[in-house]
């Protein structure tokens, strides 16, 4: 795929993740005015965070696409609909974090995502979680999404940061 042909795609993707968040708030939140009525909602029922809430629905797609992924090709949901999801829940927890530190709109321009893709690209440079390049083929070490959520992440704290 070219940069050109990922740029579209890229458009075209925003346009289905925002048209799937609208019709979403219609259909859960029942409230105009707060896009997070329905994990505010839950979350007072469970006595939980709200972006605890957040994650479970998102679990259940992201739990589909590993099945995806590892070739069961046959599910209720077509996979795409299922990463759309994943993409407004991320969309919506960004949005939760950003109410919650005080920094909603800090951006003022209103460039669309793909302009990253502009800058210079090496497809040779690759960035891995466990700390190293990918391969400049392309291919990446399997992964095993259930082992990995059993075993922990594997990402270490940071000394410097501390982050996970």
């Amino acid at each position: 795929m070219t940069h050109k042909e990922m740029h579209k795609l890229m458009d075209t993707i925003i346009e289905e993740v925002t048209l799937t968040r609208d019709q979403g708030q219609k259909e859960y939140a029942h409230d105009e005015k707060d896009v997070f009525a329905n994990f505010n909602r839950v979350a007072n029922l469970l006595e939980e965070d709200r972006k605890k809430v957040l994650m479970t629905y998102m679990l259940k797609h992201v739990d589909g696409i590993a099945a995806y992924v590892k070739g069961h090709k046959s599910q209720r949901e077509d996979v795409t609909g299922r990463i759309t999801d994943c993409m407004v829940y991320l969309m919506l927890l960004w949005g939760m974090i950003e109410e919650e530190n005080g920094t909603i709109s800090r951006r003022e321009d209103n460039s669309s995502l793909h302009n990253m893709f502009e800058a210079p690209f090496d497809e040779n440079i690759g960035i891995s979680l466990e700390g190293g390049c990918k391969p400049s083929n392309g291919i990446q070490t399997n992964g095993d999404l259930q082992k990995v959520c059993q075993t922990g992440s594997g990402l270490k704290e940071s000394q410097e940061m501390g982050t996970t």
